[in-house]
């Protein structure tokens, strides 16, 4: 009898701890994820997602939007800021997967790989990419000319931007031609559409990185968190921070022909308000060339039959 109490003891003290383990497991969180019918063709181009995207970071300027189907994840950026777009292709797209939605980054997507200067084409008259777009004559020029300047260097720098890398999946973390297939069978495109908007694209088989190469009904609604980064480029000497007034020191040449002279302060009357005012747009528009950003993304498996 003693004998059969004893084994009784000791599968008790193996059970429980898995039981406790099981119920904890049980009690994870469930989130609604996006089913994706169709198989997204990544191409670069936004028709087969929802217009306009689902969601979208104010700060750092893009849209996005994530959906599964049962052997692919289907991940999509879009933006039509053309400072935000220019820093893109210039500095890269790092998009992290974690599994486990603790925002761990360990696996991730780097596309386009950064660019240096030389790489970008350069048009007559145009500092290195890093630089600011030319201020033109005294007075600075205006926004939209600005704009259009944006949007020449972005059509130019799109050019080169054809290389990505992969870390963290399994068997294929290397750098590859965009139209080199690797072999964990990952895919990423990248373009303008006809309204300039910038839209990145990837598709993901749940293979390269999730426990099992499909996922099933238990999967549905496990929590995944998704992180778009980007990373500012260098803002150029002697420019500050335009949300701040307009972000010129006192001193400090701004390449208006002509230059500025010693000691003039933005609060004094050496400079129009005209002017000024065109200046802070100026800085405005290229601010978030400068910023760098995370934007996290946590979202649930979706699973249909």
């Amino acid at each position: 009898m003693q004998k059969i109490l004893l084994n009784i003891a000791v599968i008790l003290t193996i059970v429980i701890p898995v039981s406790c383990s099981s119920s904890k497991h049980s009690k994870v969180k469930r989130l609604p994820g996006k089913w994706q019918a169709q198989p997204i063709r990544v191409d670069g181009s936004n028709k087969d997602w929802p217009s306009p995207y689902p969601e979208y970071d104010d700060k750092a300027m893009l849209g996005y939007a994530v959906s599964n189907d049962k052997e692919n994840l289907y991940i999509t950026v879009e933006t039509g800021d053309p400072a935000t777009q220019l820093k893109i292709i210039r500095e890269g797209l790092t998009v992290w997967i974690d599994k486990t939605a603790n925002k761990e980054e360990i696996t991730a997507i780097n596309f386009p790989i950064p660019q240096p200067a030389s790489r970008e084409s350069k048009g007559e008259g145009e500092r290195p990419a890093g630089g600011h777009i030319q201020q033109g004559q005294a007075g600075g020029s205006s926004p939209d000319r600005q704009r259009i300047q944006l949007e020449e260097r972005v059509s130019k720098a799109l050019q080169g931007a054809n290389e990505y890398s992969l870390q963290g999946f399994k068997n294929c973390n290397l750098q590859y031609p965009i139209m080199e297939k690797d072999s964990c069978g990952i895919v990423v495109r990248m373009a303008l559409d006809a309204d300039n908007e910038l839209v990145w694209e990837a598709v993901i088989p749940f293979k390269t990185f999730y426990y099992k190469s499909q996922v099933t009904r238990a999967d549905k609604g496990k929590p995944i968190s998704i992180c778009f980064e980007t990373t500012g480029i260098k803002r150029p000497a002697g420019q500050g921070n335009g949300s701040r007034g307009g972000g010129m020191r006192p001193g400090v040449g701004f390449g208006m022909g002509g230059g500025m002279g010693m000691g003039m302060h933005m609060g004094g009357g050496g400079m129009h308000s005209g002017n000024r005012n065109n200046q802070n747009n100026n800085n405005s528009i290229m601010e978030s060339l400068y910023k760098s950003t995370k934007t996290y993304k946590i979202t649930g498996i979706a699973y249909q039959e």
